[in-house]
């Protein structure tokens, strides 16, 4: 309880000093003309009268007291679970805990660090951003200090004189005095390139180590070069200088690089031997080759369907001259233009990324010895899609050529001509490239007729191995796929896919179709129909086995840290199991069964937190000079808890203190009036009577 005077004017203070003063001037006139009779009575009532107009009263406040809040902060940052650091921690904390606990008025709360914790997302362990958090959401008056438990690699500690924070802040040290680390920095690494084109990574290996018997010996360290999970080379290299990896990226899309240093003798960590660089692909103009046999309604279909993506760059060219007319005129007499044929089939023919027949019926144009180079690029990874009409049915079909090898059907002679509409095979509702189709029935429904237009022509084929992924006629193959060799080859047993992009019946996805299938056979990795997948995003990892088999899996996950798990996953539609499962670590996720490997970056792919693993004191000194409090190395012993009063010291030799800042609140206020109306009334009238009275006497 404390008492004290308040004063609430009745006038502005410049009035009532005013009329002090007039008041003063008449008793002195009152003085002068007739002496002191009655002037201590005139007095006493006007200083009644001024006191009144300043409303005096006594105000009367009932208080709670507040007890102080510390601070425990838990570093659980990666650099922080390394050898025993966290054992060391945990101890810190019970005993830190302990005593807190026997200091009376002292409200303990706890927060934990991690890795980019604090106001900005940055990375690394933001100390200074999460003393500022955790402080907003207190009275800063009842702020007795903190303690922090950690190695020491703060990434932010140069804001700790410029956030305002109230100290003190007292910092325990894990780990030890001149530990020894190896690390791996990327120098220097395109974001991306060229598919095709050649790339450069430059690294270097770093020994960092202080004290007695400094270094790792010899200078040299064991590389071991990754390229999408998979061993490129490996190398022993001299340590502390620059090296160069020259890469020559393989698809379109991401690209990770793994470049791991094996680890030194008596080195503190591997964490941080390994970095990672993501560089995506991208792909140049797309070369393609459209062969048209014949001029039809499909081939301007084809020609604007591929000329409308701007990534395309199309050579394009159909004959003119159907066999039934042939005069025997040669053809550089008949050509529009001189085509290079010979150029296009043998010498530059790896060049283009994608070959189309559309329609074409074999002729006198292209000889045996193209049809075989054009089945040996297949081989050697080119791809190929055919789409074909009655000619597919006759003596003159590409069946009877050199291509037959890589073909993936086999015409039967029959020609079906009857309205019908493409069905998505149960073994296509599996595969990537036409799984959830605009339009297409839901697997397991097929009671249900597709939603896009008909078609009306379609050539029988009979095919042994290579899945047909489209049905159309009579159940008959409409859209078979097949790896050859390193290649692959598509075939469209029909020449009226164009009604749908015409509208025809409602339309359908032709585009979309034509995409997915050019991007299966130019091995984009999104469509491969066996494939592991994986990717970070809020927190959560996402991964996804897609497979022509359907069922459950399992995949190992290994974690930034190296920490190993077996995790299940379960059938979530068709051809695909997926599993969720948190990501709270920085760095490279790294996902793998049988056959395949995943790699998913979470946040930065060499996350500043690993950038050094030493324990060390340099930041914790700055944040401590910052703000009042103190270094300790938990090497040395815990140091003591003392409590303290606002103006003494924090911390001293194997000591850290709290500050008693004897916080209260308000719980009440009485206001009690030292000049009542009656009372003034009283005083006024006595006085003025005294006054008078003594004057007339």
């Amino acid at each position: 309880m404390t008492t004290e005077i308040l004063w609430s004017p009745a006038l502005p203070p410049a009035v009532i000093a005013a009329l002090a003063g007039l008041a003063a001037a008449l008793l002195l006139v009152q003085v002068l003309r007739a002496g002191l009779k009655g002037v201590l009575a005139r007095a006493a009532l006007l200083g009644a009268l001024i006191l009144a107009l300043l409303v005096p009263s006594i105000s009367v406040e009932e208080r709670t007291a507040e007890s102080d809040i510390a601070l425990i902060v838990i570093d659980e940052s990666t650099s922080q679970r390394i050898g025993v650091r966290r054992a060391e921690a945990e101890a810190a904390v019970a005993a830190v805990r302990e005593s807190f606990a026997e200091m009376p008025g002292l409200d303990v709360r706890t927060v934990t660090l991690g890795d980019g914790d604090g106001s900005a997302n940055k990375g690394g362990t933001r100390l200074v951003g999460a003393l500022s958090d955790a402080l907003g959401d207190m009275p800063r008056s009842r702020f007795a200090g903190a303690v922090v438990i950690t190695d020491g690699q703060i990434h932010d500690a140069d804001l700790a004189g410029a956030g305002g924070l109230p100290g003190p802040v007292h910092m325990l040290i894990t780990g030890k005095r001149d530990e020894k680390d190896r690390r791996l920095v990327i120098s220097d690494a395109p974001g991306y390139g060229i598919v095709g084109n050649d790339v450069s990574v430059r690294y270097r290996i770093e020994e960092r180590a202080a004290g007695p018997g400094a270094g790792f010996g010899d200078n040299l360290a064991d590389v071991t070069i990754r390229v999408d999970g998979e061993v490129l080379e490996t190398l022993t290299l001299e340590t502390g200088k620059e090296h160069t990896l020259d890469l020559t990226l393989a698809h379109a899309g991401a690209t990770i690089v793994e470049i791991e240093a094996g680890a030194a003798p008596d080195e503190l960590s591997s964490l941080n031997n390994r970095a990672v660089v993501s560089i995506n692909g991208v792909r140049d103009r797309l070369r393609v080759l459209l062969v048209s046999g014949q001029p039809h309604a499909g081939e301007r279909a084809w020609r604007n369907l591929l000329k409308s993506d701007p990534s395309v760059d199309l050579v394009h060219f159909t004959i003119l001259r159907p066999p039934e007319k042939n005069d025997f005129t040669p053809l550089n007499e008949i050509s529009l233009i001189a085509f290079p044929v010979r150029e296009l089939f043998e010498e530059k023919i790896d060049e283009f990324d994608l070959i189309v027949f559309d329609r074409y019926m074999v002729r006198d144009v292209l000889p045996p010895s193209y049809f075989r180079n054009i089945a040996e690029y297949v081989r050697g990874g080119g791809a190929v899609m055919l789409s074909v009409g009655p000619e597919y049915a006759g003596l003159r079909s590409l069946a009877r050529t050199p291509l037959v090898d890589i073909l993936p059907a086999s015409p039967t002679g029959r020609i079906l001509e009857s309205r019908f509409k493409p069905r998505i095979s149960e073994l296509g509702h599996r595969h990537p490239v036409t799984s959830g189709l605009p339009g297409g029935v839901v697997p397991g429904r097929d009671d249900l007729e597709p939603t896009w237009g008909a078609w009306f022509r379609q050539i029988g084929v009979t095919t042994s191995v290579a899945p047909t992924l489209m049905s159309g006629a009579d159940g008959n193959p409409l859209l078979i796929m097949e790896r050859v060799d390193e290649g692959r080859v598509a075939l469209i047993a029909s020449d009226h896919l164009w009604l749908w992009s015409r509208g025809f019946d409602g339309g359908g996805p032709q585009a979309e179709l034509m995409r997915r299938v050019a991007h299966w056979l130019m091995k984009e990795p999104e469509l491969d129909e066996e494939g592991l997948f994986a990717r970070v995003d809020k927190g959560e990892l996402r991964v996804e086995r897609r497979s022509l088999t359907p069922g459950e899996a399992e995949v190992q996950v290994q974690t930034p840290s190296g920490d190993v798990s077996t995790v299940s996953l379960k059938p979530e539609s068709a051809g695909r199991a997926i599993a969720r499962i948190p990501a709270d670590e920085i760095g490279l996720y790294r996902i793998s069964n049988d056959t395949h490997t995943a790699l998913a970056p979470a946040g930065a792919l060499n996350p500043l937190e690993l950038a050094d693993l030493r324990a060390s004191d340099v930041a914790a000194k700055k944040i401590a000079d910052a703000l009042g409090g103190s270094v300790h190395w938990l090497q040395d012993g815990l140091p003591q808890r003392r409590s303290v009063q606002a103006d003494r010291r924090t911390h001293g030799a194997g000591w850290v203190g709290m500050v008693r800042n004897e916080a209260f609140s308000v719980t009440g206020v009485t206001n009690v009036p030292l000049a009542p109306w009656w009372l003034v009334l009283f005083l006024g009238v006595g006085l003025a009577s005294l006054a008078w009275w003594r004057e007339g006497r």
